[in-house]
């Protein structure tokens, strides 16, 4: 909890911040400067609040542009760190916003993974199929499973408290195939095409051992590599090797998305508008070209979440206290102290 201090040098009182700064789960003690106390007013205190959410800010990024990263510069680590840190305090803050804003990314999410794959089901269906239980009309049962799938996905995670492994992989895979995929949650024992695609994934007795190494690859670099970093190359190298003999795409992009989830992240969510273009990224992931993937997806996944920023920023200002205890609570004591 930030709290004032005074200091008193050659007779004059200066009056100080203490404030803790949690970055990567550990914290540490910080001081800012306000000034002198006889000449600060009220104004002059409030300003200082609300560069002590810019430092905060600015503290926080810098541990990963700290770090060594391959694919994400400075620029696009700092951007993907204040939309993060403001996640964070949106949490913090809102969270019965922050349940309705995760709940409509949720439905957009689940909409543009199977439009990607085909899926005709609307937005404005998944909707009202999550909200209401209404089906769509003309719509078949195949494509109602793909979308109900999704809700069940996500109980799922609600209450898994693992991390990345072989059996999550097949378990996920489980779920999203559930009643469209005899053989769902089982590695493919069959050679498979992908269609209007040049790649072509490793012959089926290569796949248990590939996706052995790529949990290894996980578990390696888990605690190294930037989260974004590392959700979207888990997702590419998973297509790359294609163990499903359906499904792989859909699997690939809920792994992305619990990675980021589990590091505290929002979520992505892309659809139809940006299938082409995440389709060629995807080929060139394929021949171990990552850079496209994730600049495409950082791209997408900024444009998605600016508002979160926004909304934060507006939201947590000290100029306005209403509904801000911790603000308020500061101001009086300032207000106390200068009598």
């Amino acid at each position: 909890m930030d709290k004032l201090e005074i200091k008193t040098i050659k007779g004059n009182k200066y009056l100080y911040i203490k404030y803790k700064i949690k970055v990567n789960n550990k914290s540490t003690s910080n001081s800012l400067y306000v000034g002198r106390l006889e000449k600060l007013s009220l104004q002059d205190f409030i300003l200082k609040l609300d560069e002590l959410q810019e430092i905060r800010l600015n503290k926080f990024a810098d541990f990963w542009i700290g770090k060594q990263r391959q694919f994400l510069d400075d620029n696009k680590t700092a951007n993907l760190e204040t939309i993060h840190y403001n996640y964070l305090l949106f949490s913090e803050h809102f969270p019965d916003e922050l349940e309705m804003y995760n709940n409509s990314v949720f439905t957009r999410y689940v909409q543009g993974t199977t439009a990607i794959e085909g899926n005709t089901i609307t937005q404005r269906q998944v909707d009202e199929l999550f909200e209401h239980g209404i089906t769509p009309p003309s719509k078949s049962l195949r494509e109602v499973y793909e979308i109900v799938n999704f809700k069940k996905l996500r109980s799922f995670f609600d209450n898994y408290e693992g991390d990345v492994s072989e059996k999550l992989i097949r378990e996920v895979h489980a779920i999203i195939m559930n009643d469209l995929l005899e053989s769902a949650g089982v590695y493919r024992r069959i050679q498979v095409l992908i269609e209007k695609a040049e790649h072509q994934p490793p012959p089926a007795f290569e796949v248990s051992e590939m996706m052995e190494e790529l949990v290894k690859w996980y578990r390696k670099n888990r605690n190294k590599m930037h989260p974004f970093e590392l959700a979207i190359l888990l997702h590419t190298k998973l297509v790359t090797i294609h163990p499903f003999v359906d499904g792989n795409g859909r699997v690939s992009r809920a792994l992305m998305n619990f990675v980021l989830e589990k590091n505290r992240y929002p979520t992505i969510y892309f659809g139809i508008e940006h299938r082409n273009d995440y389709l060629d990224a995807v080929a060139e992931g394929n021949d171990v070209q990552y850079l496209p993937i994730i600049d495409l997806l950082y791209n997408i996944y900024v444009g998605e979440h600016e508002q979160v920023v926004t909304a934060v920023r507006e939201g947590l200002s000290a100029t306005d206290v209403q509904d801000r205890p911790e603000m308020q609570r500061l101001i009086e004591q300032f207000l106390n102290i200068r009598g």
